[in-house]
């Protein structure tokens, strides 16, 4: 397994603190909540989680509920913790010294603004770059403390939530297939190999179970019906273009030989083609 540099712990405690303290535990996603959500899992594939330098924060209507609550979200992170702004990307991408970048996203928000595919929270200040196929990622969170991620004598409390397995899934899926008809392969590269990880390491019945339930409440979701038409068009067998680009992957068991690898692609396959079959 890569290990992540503590700077990125590091980041998501000063992250997590403030927000805790006005009543938000930040939901992460993007590579650093693949990270967290599978880390801790007993699996071969394990030693494949990658490393990342930033962290995706998805705010949910909950957290921005009321203009008092956007704006303490805001001065958090352009005020107290100095992030500023990455030029191009206004007020919805942000970084800071040591590299530290903080991408905000949100589900479709009602009342919030929309310009641009951006909700605007705070004018000027702060956006959340929108993702239509976060629209059901509120359900079936999961908490982890501080307690869970770091080690030491001195840890600092905070907590933070994660996607539902399904709900990650559909992010990385989406995320996929905008990478990949945009022929940028080293990106759609990475998130094939994310979409593997997941449903290579999520063996427990209980999330497979939970995810079925997920799927069928939202069975005639537009969101649903196209994370499983990626499914079918690119993941469906090995010799589709979302598991070539995982063979191809430098980091993709590389002890093993080519048909060793196919073999654990194929049994991929058939576990992600059955998760999205309802």
């Amino acid at each position: 397994m890569i290990l992540m540099d503590d700077t990125i712990f590091g980041q998501l405690a000063e992250l997590a603190q403030p927000l805790n303290r006005i009543g938000i535990k930040p939901l992460i996603c993007g590579g650093l909540g693949v990270y967290l959500s599978l880390y801790k899992r007993q699996n071969e594939a394990r030693k494949m989680l990658r490393a990342t330098r930033d962290i995706d924060l998805m705010l949910t209507g909950q957290d921005v509920s009321d203009e008092t609550r956007r704006n303490a979200i805001a001065n958090i992170i352009t005020g107290e913790l100095n992030y500023e702004v990455r030029k191009g990307c206004e007020h919805f991408r942000f970084q800071k010294e040591n590299s530290q970048q903080l991408d905000i996203l949100t589900p479709p928000i009602d009342g919030i603004k929309v310009q641009g595919g951006r909700s605007r929270l705070v004018k000027s200040k702060l956006h959340g770059h929108i993702a239509s196929e976060a629209c059901f990622i509120e359900e079936d969170l999961r908490t982890i403390s501080s307690s869970e991620i770091l080690s030491g004598d001195k840890i600092v409390s905070f907590e933070v939530l994660l996607p539902s397995p399904t709900n990650l899934l559909i992010l990385k899926l989406f995320a996929f297939d905008d990478r990949s008809n945009k022929d940028d392969t080293e990106y759609a590269q990475t998130h094939a190999l994310d979409i593997y990880l997941i449903i290579a390491m999520l063996t427990q019945r209980r999330d497979y179970l939970e995810g079925q339930k997920f799927l069928s409440r939202h069975r005639d979701s537009e969101i649903i019906q196209r994370a499983q038409s990626i499914v079918d068009s690119k993941f469906s067998s090995v010799d589709k273009l979302g598991w070539q680009l995982v063979l191809e992957a430098s980091s993709f068991y590389t002890e093993k030989n080519v048909r060793q690898k196919k073999t654990r692609l194929d049994d991929a396959k058939r576990r992600l083609v059955r998760w999205f079959t309802i």
